[in-house]
């Protein structure tokens, strides 16, 4: 019996829902509050009337795109009919039926540690799908045309995290939490409960990889059912680090060949780490994904050198906690790009950081007033305003001499100038490029 199922957003994650369920035979619906901001895969999907124009309240099921605002007016009209709300994510692991998942989140670190997990276990040979949140990358609904495979590695947000009821990571990893999303979630107390809901439907066959570092991930260890395994740079019984990667007693492989910059890619390495040992992945093999895995790009992305002057391109960086690790990632003199549109934190720690550690900063984004009265008051005079991402770039190499690095490392949201972090990153690589 075919259902009828209404959309919420047909972003890249329920696209392949919506295809999906055509060629399923069911009748799908959509609700989207920005048609003409569609790709042209979802306009083809609209124009052709394989989805038909939301209508009313009455559905089998609805699934929301992840970022899908859960204040909307539309939410809670579906609510009080007493339809399912769901994520694309939960809507996935339902229709692939309990599917070996290996799932991250955290604040910060997600992408870069689920794309190691994925290098480790492809080169030990395992069937991987890797995705998710992870941008650039395909959302988890495109395995719903895929082949099943031996691991699903997901990177999952809190805003999927608040919309899922089934959803079972056999392996659940914590990178960290630090305030974040607040012009979604409600509160921070909100923002920590999305993210133990990772671990909410896991029993004693599943585990639970923790920030060992981290007090309010550590905590989350009294309350899971799974096996916990912790790991961090004094983890000695799980992964841990000195000159060389550790698990537990056992040596995995030297410190320095990762082609990763930072502290915070270390914590990154040690996660992944544990994750292929739960699988019992061989030392070698995991030693051999750690030296071929390749930076993502947008996180701490090496541009390249021109003119003496080293271009390091991390739009990623969307809050203090990463700026702030960021930053102190890169040696020697720095010149930052910094700025956007604020997400409910004000940014003041990564503020002083520049003014301690950036031979100069220059602002570009709709935050521009308040970073300048804060340098203000710190007497920070080693700064410039931009007006576009050009401007920006040009306006660094004023300060830079050869030797120097200029890093975009903004700290804040890209909505203010650009659809999304993508976008602001391509945009720094062309400027950097540029004679």
């Amino acid at each position: 019996m075919s259902m009828k199922v209404l959309l919420l957003g047909l972003g890249r994650a329920n696209i392949a829902v919506a295809e999906y369920l055509t060629e399923r035979g069911d009748d799908v619906y959509l609700y989207e509050d920005h048609p003409d901001r569609l790709s042209n895969r979802a306009r083809d999907i609209v124009d052709t009337g394989q989805v038909r124009e939301y209508t009313d309240t009455a559905y089998d099921l609805v699934v929301t795109s992840p970022g899908f605002p859960i204040d909307k007016p539309v939410i809670h009209r579906l609510a009080d009919a007493n339809i399912p709300i769901i994520d694309e994510v939960e809507f996935t692991f339902r229709e692939l039926k309990n599917p070996p998942v290996i799932a991250v989140s955290g604040t910060n670190g997600k992408s870069t540690t689920v794309a190691i997990i994925s290098t480790i276990l492809r080169t030990a040979g395992f069937a991987t799908f890797l995705g998710g949140n992870i941008a650039p990358g395909q959302p988890f609904s495109t395995a719903l045309m895929h082949k099943p495979y031996e691991q699903y590695v997901l990177e999952v947000s809190s805003f999927q995290l608040m919309r899922i009821d089934t959803f079972r990571p056999h392996i659940a990893v914590l990178t960290n939490i630090a305030t974040d999303h607040m012009n979604w979630h409600r509160d921070y107390n909100e923002y920590r409960h999305a993210k133990a809901r990772l671990f909410m439907n896991q029993n004693a066959d599943d585990y639970a990889v923790l920030n060992g570092e981290d007090a309010g991930v550590r905590a989350l260890a009294d309350a899971t059912k799974a096996r916990v395994f912790f790991f961090g740079q004094d983890e000695k019984g799980g992964a841990w680090a000195n000159n060389n990667y550790h698990y537990r007693d056992e040596k995995i492989a030297p410190l320095g060949t990762s082609r990763l910059e930072g502290r915070h890619n270390m914590m990154n390495m040690l996660a992944a780490i544990a994750v292929a040992k739960i699988l019992d992945v061989e030392n070698k093999m995991i030693e051999k994904g750690i030296d071929s895995f390749n930076p993502l790009p947008h996180r701490l992305e090496e541009i390249g050198t021109f003119h003496g002057i080293r271009y390091i391109n991390n739009s990623m960086c969307t809050n203090e906690n990463a700026a702030i690790a960021s930053l102190e990632a890169i040696t020697g003199n720095k010149v930052v790009i910094a700025g956007g549109r604020m997400k409910g934190d004000v940014g003041d720690r990564y503020l002083e950081k520049i003014v301690e550690h950036a031979k100069a900063c220059v602002i570009f984004g709709s935050n521009a007033d308040y970073i300048v009265r804060f340098f203000n008051i710190k007497s920070y005079t080693m700064f410039a305003i931009a007006e576009n991402m050009e401007d920006a770039v040009s306006k660094a190499r004023k300060f830079a001499d050869a030797g120097d690095t200029i890093m975009l490392n903004p700290g804040y949201a890209s909505f203010d100038y650009f659809s999304d972090f993508l976008e602001r990153g391509e945009a720094f690589r062309n400027a950097a490029k540029q004679d």
